[in-house]
């Protein structure tokens, strides 16, 4: 009896797994996460140059996992095989747009988004603190006479130019004059008092070298630098959200007046700050309007932004049932769509994004002579031309200097490199200050050594005269952007700027967060599988397996009646089971089922049938001998299950071997192989065997007619003793 009980437990364990994985999958969600062949998805195969060093083959594949994972797509499937990578990335090529309810409030205007937020309050402070601007898009230095002298894109950088001007003595003066100086002690002990009489003019001399202009006296000259002065010639109009004023310390009224008028007004807190354009959601939003040639066009680009209470939001859903975002525009839900197809993604994934910070020497027009640094393929791929080789040599790569207009920049040595990066991200910016208003940036913080690095060039580069002035930053050999130095930066944070788009902004932040890549990676193959090919795929699959199962029923239970049955049962329970563990594994552990996984699932069921006809015939071979059914089962049992697990890990053996050896949909094969054949054992020792041993201890099933345990096993020596 007890021996019964322990084998009642054995089975019991087991049918309450089962019913806690039926459970999982009807009420709790869990499915297989579906691999690239079965759901649809991209894949891509990037080859590094022959002989790369294995340690940086492995930089390279975590940094790309990185950038993987920041695009939040289901479960890829990254391998490294010698100088070859690839990358599946299920569910990335076939993104939807879906209708869902929200309750939103948003700044709107002329068919444009500019923010939205959950509190009415808080848009309806945004919308009361805009106004038009005028914005300053060329300014001058001119003279008294109002003659321009240099003309530049921002104040910071005409106030530069302003404050390198130098006053001194005419150098193409007599020789006397040049060496009277330093033969005259009194003139260098008194500087104010002029240079020597000797001297035949003074002169004004630009930052650049160029002479301003030449005075007979030292009191003329200065009056001439004194009338020098900044002048706006060229100017937009912007709409900005300016921030609120400071609110008034209690302090700095003590007199009973300003206390009465304090108290006269109790709704209005001190404490309640109104809201500022940085509070506002701006996922997806457009930037308030800017460079408008008038104030008038500024106005009118104004007067149509209002409150609209949104209901109803459009999301981007990969299929691979993620969000990638939402908008309560349908078109910018559209363009997220496009954004997250799978072009986008392998572009960024193979990217070397080489990130780097050179003072800026100087700025020629593209026809100089000078060539690009490392200007071509071919070139690129020579030591000379390798990131270590140019980290300290000046270098000519080319940027931007206007609206559809590009320079050569001639570059000092690196300052900071993508290595010194320890977080970067994406922003809106936006404020009253003009010049930010409503730009993609991307914001940064350094490590030890950048920080150090930084601070000393920014340290030199204020007040250079420009274009000495500016750091250029620089992606893969191209600048992207040189803003002007106005200050030191020592904090090891900064913010990179250069006229992005949003999904410009936010990939050059996933690079710069990855890290980049140390080896040039070229893409061999790109394959696209589409959805529908893998629920075809998927469906053949499952129909396939059934069919299996229910011809191997037919046969089971011809060929050992009641015993069929329980093979049945057994050979269920493990597809349950199956599938449950590969569930948990995608839940878990990142695992996606694809074909192969499927077929190794398939292949794994005929070994489970191997089971149940090895200790049924072993348990033939016993009856034969003479022995009851009931004394039959114990030895046939011992002796079958031996040669079963042998046969297991044989196979199991032969799926670890082909895991490791192998690379993509060929380790899902092994992997799905290797732990179902596991799992054979456990359902063999745990209800197989239990349950065959109750069945031959009640003599009922044992003798039932035609279909009895005595009629599976005993049935065929029955008929070779009669000669049949």
């Amino acid at each position: 009896m007890r021996r019964n009980r322990a084998l009642w437990a054995s089975i019991i364990f087991v049918l309450v797994l089962v019913l806690g994985s039926a459970l999982g999958f009807f009420a709790g969600g869990l499915r297989p996460t579906l691999g690239l062949d079965l759901q649809g998805g991209a894949s891509v195969i990037l080859t590094a140059p022959p002989g790369t060093p294995p340690d940086v083959m492995q930089r390279a594949l975590e940094n790309i996992r990185n950038r993987v994972d920041a695009f939040g797509v289901g479960e890829p499937d990254i391998a490294l095989s010698g100088t070859t990578i690839e990358v599946q990335i299920p569910g990335a090529a076939e993104a939807t747009v879906q209708r869902r309810k929200t309750d939103l409030f948003c700044l709107e205007g002329a068919d444009l988004i500019h923010g939205c937020s959950k509190n009415e309050n808080d848009v309806r402070d945004v919308l009361k603190s805009l106004e038009v601007q005028a914005a300053p898009s060329e300014v001058c230095v001119v003279d008294g006479d109002g003659k321009q002298l240099d003309c530049f894109s921002s104040r910071a950088q005409a106030e530069t130019y302003l404050g390198g001007v130098q006053l001194g003595p005419k150098t193409e003066g007599s020789p006397s004059a040049a060496a009277s100086p330093s033969a005259s002690p009194s003139s260098s002990a008194s500087p104010s008092e002029g240079p020597s009489p000797a001297a035949s003019a003074y002169c004004l001399t630009a930052p650049t070298g160029d002479r301003i202009g030449c005075f007979k006296t030292r009191a003329k000259a200065q009056a001439a630098k004194d009338a020098l002065k900044i002048k706006v010639t060229k100017q937009t109009f912007c709409v900005v959200a300016v921030p609120p004023p400071p609110s008034p310390s209690p302090s700095a009224a003590p007199t009973p007046s300003a206390s009465t008028s304090a108290s006269a007004s109790p709704t209005a807190s001190p404490s309640s700050t109104p809201a500022t354009f940085a509070d506002l959601d701006l996922t997806g939003a457009d930037p308030l309007p800017c460079n408008l040639g008038s104030r008038a066009e500024a106005d009118s680009a104004l007067a149509p932004i209002e409150i609209v209470h949104e209901q109803q939001q459009f999301c981007v859903v990969s299929s691979a049932g993620k969000q990638l975002g939402c908008s309560v525009s349908r078109d910018q839900a559209e363009s997220l769509r496009r954004q997250s197809g799978q072009e986008r993604l392998l572009r960024v994934i193979g990217e070397t994004a080489r990130l780097e910070e050179r003072r800026v020497l100087e700025v020629v027009p593209a026809t100089d002579p000078r060539p690009i640094t490392c200007g071509t393929a071919e070139e690129r791929d020579l030591p000379r031309c390798s990131f270590d080789a140019l980290k300290k040599k000046e270098v000519v790569y080319p940027g931007p200097v206007g609206n559809n207009q590009v320079a050569k920049y001639v570059l000092g040595p690196v300052v900071i490199s993508g290595e010194n990066f320890k977080k970067a991200s994406a922003v809106l910016s936006s404020g009253g200050q003009l010049g930010a208003v409503s730009q993609w940036t991307v914001t940064f913080q350094l490590d030890g050594d950048g920080t150090k690095s930084f601070a000393d060039a920014t340290t030199q580069a204020v007040g250079a005269p420009p274009p000495t002035d500016q750091i250029a930053i620089v992606v893969d050999r191209v600048v992207i952007s040189s803003p002007t130095v106005q200050g030191a930066i020592t904090g090891g944070s900064g913010e990179i700027t250069g006229n992005f788009s949003e999904s410009e902004a936010k990939d050059l932040a996933t690079q710069l967060n990855a890290g980049a890549l140390p080896v040039e990676l070229t893409r061999q193959s790109v394959r696209t599988v589409s959805p529908t090919l893998g629920d075809e795929s998927l469906h053949q699959g499952i129909i396939a397996g059934l069919a299996g199962l229910a011809l191997l029923f037919v046969y089971l239970l011809f060929y050992y009646r009641l015993l069929g049955v329980v093979a049945w049962l057994g050979m269920t329970i493990w597809a349950i089971l199956a599938i449950t563990l590969v569930s948990i594994a995608g839940d878990q552990f990142g695992y996606a089922l694809s074909l192969a996984g499927v077929a190794g699932l398939v292949i794994s069921l005929g070994v489970t049938a191997d089971s149940y006809i090895v200790f049924f015939e072993r348990l033939k071979d016993e009856v034969r001998s003479g022995k009851s059914p009931r004394a039959a089962v114990q030895p046939a049992f011992a002796r079958a299950y031996k040669t079963i697990v042998a046969a297991d890990i044989v196979t199991g053996l032969a799926a670890a071997v082909l895991y490791i050896t192998a690379v993509s949909s060929v380790r899902g094969f092994a992997l799905t192989l290797g732990v179902a054949t596991l799992l054979d054992l456990f359902v063999v020792y745990f209800f197989k065997r239990p349950t065959v041993f109750l069945i031959a201890k009640n003599e009922r099933l044992v003798s039932l007619r035609g279909f009895g345990l005595t009629s599976g096993v005993a049935a065929e020596a029955a008929r070779e003793g009669a000669g049949l």
